[in-house]
């Protein structure tokens, strides 16, 4: 894994503002609204996440499923991930990550950004069985180094960091998902 500077995350924190607000609003708004029916929700959340260039169907199947299972702590990438691919036959990794993440903030999301910070590589094979345990592995790799990060001085830092420049989230976010955003704003 690369080596991710102090310097590199102080860079990251004032970019993560705008998102840091958005993403508070939908955790608020998912527990409250029906995701399913609420188009506004859909709007902010595909704006947040990047879901683009979807057909109506998928839309509709994603929010059916995430209202459903709002409340499901016990839910699995995998789980997501399957049911994902039966909507249209396509292994949607990210989408998948993004879901799960959203009903539990303990997890992490698989994006290319997170990939490509912590240099874990995502293969896509043309068979769709193999692409799902791909997707898994990688997916398992993003937990294994959160699980080890977390045992470091180097998360607790971080952590540090984020809650100085946001202290108004410092109970609204779990640690999970400000290593994420911090993540997501480190870009070469």
């Amino acid at each position: 894994m690369p080596k991710i500077t102090i310097s590199q995350v102080m860079k990251a924190l004032p970019k993560i503002e705008s998102g840091l607000q958005k993403y508070l609003c939908l955790r608020d708004r998912i527990l409250t609204e029906n995701v399913a029916k609420n188009d506004d929700f859909q709007r902010d959340y595909n704006h947040f996440f990047r879901v683009r260039q979807k057909s109506q169907e998928f839309y509709t199947e994603y929010y059916k499923f995430m209202e459903k299972h709002k409340n499901d702590k016990a839910l699995t990438y995998e789980a997501v991930l399957k049911h994902l691919y039966r909507i249209e036959g396509k292994v949607e990794a990210s989408f998948a990550s993004k879901l799960l993440s959203m009903i539990n903030p303990d997890l992490p999301v698989l994006d290319r950004q997170v990939l490509e910070n912590l240099d874990v590589k995502l293969s896509r094979p043309t068979d769709h069985k193999k692409r799902i345990e791909c997707s898994l592995a990688a997916y398992e790799e993003i937990c294994e180094w959160y699980k080890n990060h977390f045992k470091s001085g180097e998360a607790k830092e971080w952590i540090k960091l984020f809650d100085g420049h946001y202290p108004e989230a410092k109970n609204k976010i779990t640690d999970v998902k400000k290593i994420d955003l911090i993540l997501w704003q480190i870009r070469d």
